[in-house]
């Protein structure tokens, strides 16, 4: 390990760490490089083994953004184990949940929400409520690429892949490959 590298790690794994336990985040042994924001405000677990690049130092794939984990009020986000995600922006509004070994490429956002109403008079009226959520899951050994979006009640069945720069909503059934802005089918993998 290069002594850049080290000091990385020593700079911002301490103040990682004392991050998760403020925001109180149930956790394993984690790595996390670079600078992580997190805000949890609701329930949050976050597996053993968990490797999060969090800047463009340690992944350039990603930018210049950092990595991202905000839970809102009486949201669930629960990672399961060996996570490895890059320069991705994860919002939970309502549940979110990652199987184990799941892979997020850089840039990815993941959101169970819409922010904001559709309805523009609703919008105009009052912009943070009456929005839309809903849970989404992904399963073991899911990879999704980079600068992908998964949008609310989104589920990804096992093995399965999504290609880079999709744009994610509905069921994908494990063991696929999709991708594109909508994410179609390509292949099936077994």
């Amino acid at each position: 390990m290069g002594i850049f590298k080290k000091l990385y790690l020593l700079i911002f794994l301490p103040l990682n760490l004392l991050k998760l336990r403020l925001f109180r985040v149930k956790h394993g042994k984690v790595t996390i490089f670079g600078p992580l924001l997190i805000i949890n405000r609701g329930h949050m677990v976050l597996g053993d083994r968990a490797r999060i690049n969090s800047g463009k130092y340690k992944n350039p794939i990603g930018g210049d953004t950092r990595s991202s984990i905000m839970v809102k009020n009486n949201a669930s986000l629960v990672i399961g184990t060996n996570l490895r995600m890059s320069n991705s922006a994860i919002y939970c509004a309502q549940a979110i949940t990652f199987g184990n070994n799941v892979m997020i490429g850089g840039s990815c956002k993941i959101w169970d929400s819409d922010f904001h109403p559709i309805d523009p008079d609703v919008r105009l009226a009052t912009p943070n409520e009456g929005y839309k959520t809903a849970p989404i899951h992904i399963a073991d050994n899911v990879f999704i690429g980079g600068a992908s979006i998964i949008l609310k009640g989104t589920t990804i069945g096992e093995n399965s892949v999504i290609g880079a720069g999709s744009v994610v909503s509905g069921t994908i059934p494990p063991n696929e490959i999709w991708g594109g802005n909508p994410a179609r089918f390509i292949k099936k993998l077994k």
